[in-house]
């Protein structure tokens, strides 16, 4: 029995986001139809998944693409690994992941756990907004940036603010 649910062949596509000359594309795979039919798409628009291309595992989400199809980011490194490129043909696997899981960096969690206030904030929170929380200090490489991100985040927290689109604190 395999650990995947879902199987289906897939064409290695670019897919444009953005506007005008803020346009960047990615590698992607898009879902079939008839597999997207019969997923919870209603309830969770960005259905988070455990998946694999050729033999590759990665995580990721099948995110709506504007025009009725789901599509599913490609990261370069699966893809290189794999041997495929653009164009290619590729087989891919997965099954639905936890919806609320969140990856919390072990620096983000110590500080919520010394934090009263803002780890009773963050409880309240959606999954997604943690999960941007959250990837703001992982994607930090430096030491100082990550204390920098994890103090930002924190008062963030705290006054009840969050990342908006693009980034934008809102």
């Amino acid at each position: 029995m395999t650990f995947f649910t879902h199987e289906f062949e897939a064409t290695l596509s670019r897919h444009p986001i953005g506007k005008g000359e803020r346009v960047v594309t990615y590698s992607v795979v898009y879902l079939p139809p008839d597999m997207a039919a019969d997923l919870p798409f209603d309830k969770h628009p960005r259905l988070r998944v455990d998946a694999e291309i050729a033999d590759i595992p990665f995580n990721g989400a099948w995110q709506p693409a504007g025009d009725g199809r789901s599509y599913l980011m490609v990261p370069k490194a699966v893809f290189t690994e794999a041997g495929a490129a653009i164009g290619d043909v590729v087989d891919v696997r997965f099954q639905l992941a936890d919806q609320d899981a969140v990856d919390v960096p072990e620096i983000l969690r110590h500080a919520l756990k010394a934090d009263a206030e803002a780890q009773e904030k963050w409880d309240a929170l959606t999954a997604g907004t943690k999960r941007g929380f959250a990837y703001r200090v992982a994607s930090a490489k430096l030491p100082k940036t990550i204390d920098k991100r994890v103090k930002e985040v924190m008062s963030m927290i705290r006054e009840g603010r969050r990342y908006g689109k693009g980034g934008r604190i809102v």
